[in-house]
């Protein structure tokens, strides 16, 4: 059974270096730029170069998250930091944006690449495709279950990272829009302001059915599944918590470390370790189990209900002079008359570092050194890292050196044993020499059409809408139509997924890009496309979405020749969750005969449509609304504009298929009535 790597989180320094004194093999953390934290700490690029100093001597990994979306104008200075973090000797990239990743592989080709969570691989098919790309480490999504990993660890080639505690997100990481529409804080940007850790009310025909926080799941702990996990062969367990201060890093390591180190039961106070440390209501292992419900919520309390009360253990591990993580080494000493002491220390990562003193020794007068004295003296490493396994000495009988000739060498040994552990590798570096593209051009655009109901395709074929993306069970029944019909993908591509039969696809996830190759395939807004270069990444496809978060200054300055296309009417898609919180709330939702809904504290109300195998989906309030706007839309490049109808009648599809025609017909069109639309991000962006 290979090591399981245990990944530690570090907001600051102070985490840093306690996650290390507790256990940990590696640290992930992020610098001040690009990090999907911004409101922890972070590290400039010269404390993330001491602390490859530091974890490096003691053998410890450093993983950079660089797993923010980059808009246009960031890519020249995001490849540059990431050329910085290149020769700074990190072990690994985090990153989330796949048109970036594939310029720092490019430019950066010996920097090993990590998958974020947020890029949503939640099947073989999406880690396949991540390992094409160029990505030695898939960070799994948290909603897999046992038999779900072991079947994509079996096949895969990458390694994998699976989260083992921590926080979980209502929603599929990545695939949130709540806080970003909401309250312009996107959480693809590392601003996530939690609005599903508020209390909301669930409606059933718009009316009251039960109250609390029902998007507020508790926290996961696979402290008791560790053994299979390293049965499975999972390569990295990662522990949730950059955000969270260094005693929780401390408190959570340490115990983690001590099960993976010797599995067995969970003693009752290294339960209470975790549970003191942070806890929303206890904590759930369901997504494990392939599980979901009322259990793994926390629905009386979104907050940490714990005291904050660490051991005394954890706290020392915490002192800014913390040396409980020691190197063993083999000492080999030799001492003989007329020549100097000589010391070699050896590791077991292979290093060998070798000292020779500089004066010789010289017979005894009064008393000879003895062996007892000269191991005492070359085995004083308590102030290092370093710690002897096995000392061997030879010394010829009736010599003597100095105590201080001896220190000398030793320090000597530590020094050059300290550089040749933390010595830089050696890592090529290829200038982007892209040409730069064509500035965006003003275009006529098309106006296509996505559709929920059967009644909504009806409007759109009445309105003459050439391009429909329809639900999958209806693409059979309108391939035939005339006009280009493509098949509407499941959000998420899950492992056990049923495949669709049709030869036109919208894809909304990585697995579906590999898993549909040969069909005709639409890039649908999941896949995060924020930037030219991801534009380019997907040049395959016949078209790809831009997200809803740029705003329309953002999105003419994507320049990719390839086809683009916009929302630019209907509810936005703000959570899609494995968890179905009308289910975990104690209702029905396979039927389709009730109309469910959260409100919120300040009466908004959020529909919620459950889809194939439950995957429910939270849409915003109020559809985003442009028609009047047209003129705004049609400067910035687009190749074509999409209404998405999600709840609207077949009346009221046609009435705003009619206004959008019209605003392309150069018509003056009216805004909706005041407060029952958006303008979404197209004048405010995020940041």
């Amino acid at each position: 059974m290979s090591k399981t790597e245990l990944l530690a989180p570090a907001g600051s320094e102070k985490a840093a270096r306690a996650a290390v004194q507790s256990g940990a093999d590696a640290v992930y953390i992020g610098g001040e730029q690009f990090s999907a934290r911004k409101s922890a700490d972070n590290f400039t690029l010269d404390q993330i170069r001491e602390l490859v100093f530091y974890c490096h001597l003691r053998g410890v990994a450093v993983h950079v998250a660089a797993n923010t979306l980059i808009k246009e104008k960031e890519t020249d200075n995001f490849l540059t930091y990431i050329q910085a973090l290149n020769g700074l000797g990190i072990d690994a990239l985090i990153i989330q944006d796949i048109g970036m990743a594939a310029k720092v592989r490019r430019m950066c080709p010996d920097l090993p690449l990590h998958a974020s969570t947020q890029m949503t691989a939640a099947s073989l098919d999406a880690v396949r495709f991540l390992e094409n790309a160029g990505f030695s480490r898939v960070v799994l999504a948290r909603e897999l279950s046992r038999e779900q990993i072991r079947e994509i660890k079996k096949h895969a080639k990458a390694e994998i990272e699976v989260f083992c505690h921590g926080a979980l997100c209502m929603c599929f990481s990545g695939q949130c829009l709540l806080s970003s529409m909401i309250g312009g804080r996107s959480g693809n940007r590392g601003m996530c302001a939690q609005p599903c850790r508020l209390a909301y009310t669930l409606l059933r025909d718009g009316k009251p059915e039960t109250s609390g926080y029902l998007l507020s799941p508790k926290d996961q702990a696979l402290i008791r599944e560790l053994r299979e996990l390293q049965e499975i062969g999972v390569d990295s367990l990662k522990i949730e918590g950059r955000l969270k201060r260094a005693e929780y890093v401390s408190a959570v390591v340490g115990v983690y470390r001590k099960y993976l180190d010797t599995p067995g039961k969970v003693l009752p106070g290294d339960d209470r370790e975790l549970k003191d440390a942070f806890c929303r209501s206890g904590f759930t292992d369901f997504y494990w189990q392939g599980k979901t419900g009322s259990q793994m919520m926390s629905f009386q309390n979104p907050g940490n209900m714990a005291q904050n009360l660490f051991s005394e253990a954890a706290k020392r591990r915490c002192a800014p002079d913390a040396n409980f993580r020691k190197i063993k080494i083999n000492i080999e000493a030799c001492l003989k008359k007329g020549r100097p002491l000589e010391m070699t220390m050896t590791d077991g990562d292979g290093h060998t570092a070798r000292a020779v003193g500089r004066l010789p020794a010289e017979k005894a007068v009064n008393k000879p050194i003895d062996k007892g004295r000269l191991y005492t003296q070359l085995n004083k490493l308590g102030g290092t890292v370093f710690v002897s396994d096995k000392t061997e000495i030879k010394l010829e009988d009736g010599v003597a050196i100095p105590v201080s000739e001896i220190n000398s060498v030793r320090r000597e040994a530590c020094a050059r044993m300290e550089t040749l552990r933390t010595d830089l590798p050696k890592r090529r570096y290829i200038p982007d020499l892209a040409e730069k593209q064509e500035e965006t051009k003003a275009k006529s655009p098309s106006l296509t059409v996505q559709t929920e109901t059967e009644a909504q395709i009806q409007a759109a074929l009445k309105c003459g809408i050439s391009r429909l993306y329809v639900p999958a069970e209806q693409y059979a029944k309108y391939k035939d139509s005339g006009r280009e019909i493509v098949a509407c993908l499941p959000a998420v591509c899950r492992a056990g997924d049923r495949p669709v039969e049709a030869e036109r696809v919208l894809v909304s996830n990585i697995g579906q890009v590999k898993a549909y190759q040969g069909k005709s395939m639409y890039g649908g807004f999941r896949l995060n496309i924020y930037n030219s270069a991801s534009c380019d990444f997907f040049k395959a496809l016949e078209m790809v979405t831009l997200s809803p978060e740029l705003n329309l200054g953002e999105i003419h300055n994507i320049a990719s020749p390839v086809q683009k296309e916009v929302i630019v009417y209907g509810r936005l898609p703000l959570m899609v969750m494995q968890n179905c919180p009308v289910r975990a709330a104690g209702n029905t939702c396979q039927n389709g005969k009730q109309i469910f809904a959260l409100k919120d504290r300040k009466n908004e109300v959020f529909p919620v449509l459950c889809g194939e195998g439950c995957l429910a989906v939270l849409y915003n309030a109020k559809p985003v609304y442009m028609a009047d706007k047209m003129k705004d839309l049609l400067g910035i490049g687009a190749d074509s504009l999409r209404l998405m109808f999600t709840t609207e009648t077949e009346r009221e599809t046609e009435r705003i298929i009619k206004r959008y025609l019209a605003a392309l017909a150069g018509e003056i069109v009216s805004a909706l009535p005041e407060n029952t639309f958006t303008r979404g991000h197209f004048y405010r962006g995020v940041e």
